[in-house]
């Protein structure tokens, strides 16, 4: 592993674990096993180095990709479902579900205080929620979705999967059930709304 890469890995523990305030450069150094120096080479900042980490881990932010791989007369049901399970996979990766989902915290959290943390967060929110909004456009002006907002759309849909990824990761897996079955629920839930229809 290069030393960037350590550097880099550390960082992600250590900003996981101790918050953006509490992760210090020396002591994500040690944890790299480089000197502060070494690091300040590299990176020049605490804040490159934590942008560094979120576009090195950038497909537990960007999940979205696989969406605008379909064919565009896809179903719609369809692609919002493998979306859904696209992103649940992301954030359950074994190797650093647990580090992902603390540096998510720490990142909404941090954000609230800190501008350039809300930047950098910002930054990558945006991008998906702004793929996302082009998707519902399509599927606005293809006649499969009545006229909606559709950022608020993607607002939704992208909220539900980022709330609960980081609820499972407070009270686990029972209190939400198998995320196949919770997924289909919510589809059914964004695709047909919560009105009941009067035959």
């Amino acid at each position: 592993m290069s030393t960037e890469q350590r550097i880099l890995e550390a960082a992600l523990k250590i900003f996981a674990s101790e918050g953006y305030t509490g992760a210090t450069t020396r002591r994500i150094a040690e944890e790299a096993n480089v000197a502060e120096v070494t690091l300040f080479r590299k990176f020049q900042s605490k804040e490159n180095l934590l942008r560094e980490v979120l576009i090195q881990n950038r497909t537990a932010f960007s999940a979205l990709d696989t969406l605008f791989l379909i064919e565009k007369n896809a179903d719609l049901e369809t692609d919002l479902r493998i979306l859904g399970k696209n992103i649940i996979k992301v954030m359950k990766d074994k190797k650093n579900d647990g580090k992902r989902r603390m540096l998510m915290f720490m990142l909404f959290e941090e954000g609230r205080r800190r501008p350039e943390v809300a930047e950098i967060l910002s930054s990558f929110i945006q991008m998906n929620i702004r793929r996302l909004s082009e998707y519902f456009e399509l599927q606005i002006k293809n006649g499969k979705m009545r006229n909606i907002n559709p950022r608020s759309a993607a607002i939704t849909f992208v909220s539900y999967f980022v709330y609960t990824s980081l609820l499972r990761g407070v009270v686990g897996d029972s209190f939400l059930g198998e995320n196949d079955e919770e997924i289909e629920r919510f589809i059914d839930i964004f695709t047909k709304g919560i009105l009941k229809v009067e035959d």
